[in-house]
């Protein structure tokens, strides 16, 4: 169920208030209140308003001066002046400073409530043309350009995509970390007949498993310490358009339960209310952990892993598409490089080859990022192997190793190469700091790939 309009009312007279809120409630608007212009500041800059009815003539700040300031907060939410004191000059003057409409009391709530439905209606449509020009602008500026796919095996991914972009059944996007699993879901959503609603991106490993509910699910007032307004969830913000799940593998076991229902019959609760509403979404889930494994040891709900491997999509790591090493190189350097002839030398070039890149796609980028910002630093054009900053050891290691063995030395290496710094460390593994910390407990003692200790910097 998509979220009510919202009507900000802001009068003096609380009983004027009353008698307007009580008529547009009974027609489905969600009616917030303020008696001065002040309050009625910081309730929109705590809300999504998406139409002011604003009384002129209020003690301290008036209303063609509080008209301004609501458009400067939202530009896009629309403003009816209403005063007992018409006159050409201040309709005017509210005209000039963006109003929809200009009515005077005593008002007639028939029309007025037809000025409200209008008015409602073209900040819905100006929101949604914003949506879609946002969309078009990340579409050209990220996901299109991206998304690099020279290898067969790449490929191959991208035509199972895009047939799977044309039915509303769950994928399960599995990788390791870096290959680029958000960035194929949006590739997804884009190819799919949602692409004009929205992408709502849920981190499930960021989510304290005290607020996941009220994050996902969203809250009713007074419905915990702090929920002093209602809340709609990423759940609902995503009604009509598509739910991405990064790192499913990382959820709260309650938040599994109620997930659950969510997939099986569209429903679900905010916290603290009784009430189930109803929401249409095409459910994508992201993880790098093994689920099946998960699954089998009792981690993570059957039910729910089922649920969600309806299709399942593997993105194979760099190693495993080596044709995409050097066009991706290409691709990042171009955006970053963009009016200069800086390019990558053929030592650079052959560096990169035979490099592993345990980080996948998020490492490349960031070798690249760092490479362009010493050669620009240093005057040149061309890149050398030594701008990368590139581990030499990894080429050397003992691919037979254990999965556990194989984390490890991932971990350890990015780390080094973050400079010992967890939170750009955690940022490159795509995990939580909080997970990246447990994870060095565990590995306390361990050497890195050049035989140095790690040592552990940042917050």
């Amino acid at each position: 169920m998509k979220r009510p309009s919202t009507i900000l009312l802001v009068d003096d007279e609380a009983d004027f208030r009353e008698n307007v809120a009580e008529r547009l409630q009974a027609r489905g608007y969600q009616i917030l209140q303020a008696g001065e212009a002040e309050s009625a500041l910081s309730i929109v800059r705590e809300n999504v308003v998406d139409l002011a009815l604003v009384d002129v003539l209020m003690p301290g700040m008036d209303g063609i001066t509080l008209l301004g300031k609501l458009k400067e907060i939202d530009p896009l939410a629309e403003v009816v002046v209403v005063t007992g004191q018409g006159s050409i000059e201040s309709a005017v003057e509210a005209m000039r400073r963006g109003a929809y409409h200009y009515v005077t009391k005593p008002v007639r709530l028939a029309e007025l409530e037809m000025v409200v439905r209008r008015a409602v209606e073209k900040t819905l449509m100006s929101r949604q043309n914003n949506l879609l020009c946002e969309e078009r602008r990340r579409t050209r500026s990220r996901t299109t350009a991206e998304i690099v796919a020279r290898s067969s095996a790449m490929r191959k991914v991208l035509d199972e995509a895009e047939k799977l972009a044309q039915t509303d059944s769950s994928v399960l996007i599995e990788g390791e970390t870096g290959t680029g699993k958000e960035v194929l879901a949006e590739w997804i959503h884009r190819k799919s007949r949602r692409s004009e609603h929205p992408l709502v991106v849920v981190n499930c490993g960021a989510l304290s498993e005290s607020l996941v509910d009220a994050e996902l699910f969203g809250h009713e007032k007074g419905a915990f310490t702090g929920a002093l307004e209602s809340r709609p969830g990423l759940i609902e913000m995503a009604d009509g358009g598509t739910l991405l799940l990064d790192e499913i593998g990382d959820i709260a076991p309650p938040a599994q339960v109620r997930l659950l229902r969510v997939l099986e019959r569209g429903l679900f609760r905010r916290v603290g209310s009784t009430r189930e509403q109803s929401v249409d979404v095409r459910i994508l889930a992201a993880s790098h952990r093994d689920l099946t494994r998960a699954a089998a040891e009792g981690r993570f709900r059957e039910d729910l892993y089922h649920r969600l491997l309806v299709f399942r999509l593997r993105i194979p790591p760099l190693r495993e598409r080596q044709d995409d090493i050097l066009p991706l190189a290409d691709h990042f350097l171009s955006r970053l490089a963009t009016g200069t002839s800086r390019h990558f030398g053929e030592a650079a070039r052959d560096a990169m080859r035979g490099y592993s890149w345990p980080g996948n796609v998020r490492e490349v980028a960031h070798a690249v990022e760092r490479a362009a910002f010493a050669a620009a630093h240093a005057g040149v054009d061309e890149i050398e192997p030594f701008h990368l900053a590139m581990p030499t050891s990894t080429n050397s290691r003992n691919p037979l190793v254990s999965l556990d063995e194989a984390e490890k030395r991932h971990v350890l290496a990015v780390l080094e190469l973050m400079g010992g710094n967890r939170v750009k460390a955690a940022d490159v593994l795509g995990i939580s700091e909080r997970h990246l910390y447990r994870l060095l407990q565990r590995y306390s003692g361990t050497k890195s790939e050049s035989g140095t200790d790690v040592e552990v910097t940042g917050p």
